[in-house]
């Protein structure tokens, strides 16, 4: 492999890509950036051969995400793990709409 092309992270610790319609996405759960997990998470989208920020999200010590599809509605839930005091937190699940991820 050769490298196609390096994204800012902030302690990354999980990637996830789908594709919606033909257009391709990359995920990217951020978890810690040094001074904090309260961080935007960031998905990307495959633009004229390169990934670009489509959207940003807020996320909690971000951990993981996975899409998956019901009766032909897109979703994208992302697994908060914790907010630096403790892990009873909530994760959210986002369903894609024309502009955006929105939960």
């Amino acid at each position: 492999f050769e490298v196609f092309q390096s994204i800012d992270t902030q302690g990354a610790h999980d990637s996830e890509h789908f594709v919606v319609d033909g257009t391709h996405y990359l995920a990217v759960a951020h978890y810690y950036n040094d001074a904090t997990r309260l961080i935007q998470s960031i998905i990307y989208v495959l633009r004229r051969g390169r990934f670009e920020v489509f959207q940003s999200i807020d996320t909690h010590g971000a951990f993981d995400f996975e899409d998956f599809v019901v009766d032909g509605n897109h979703y994208l839930a992302v697994a908060n793990r914790d907010n630096g005091v403790t892990t009873n937190i909530k994760s959210t699940i986002y369903e894609l709409n024309a502009l955006c991820w929105r939960s």
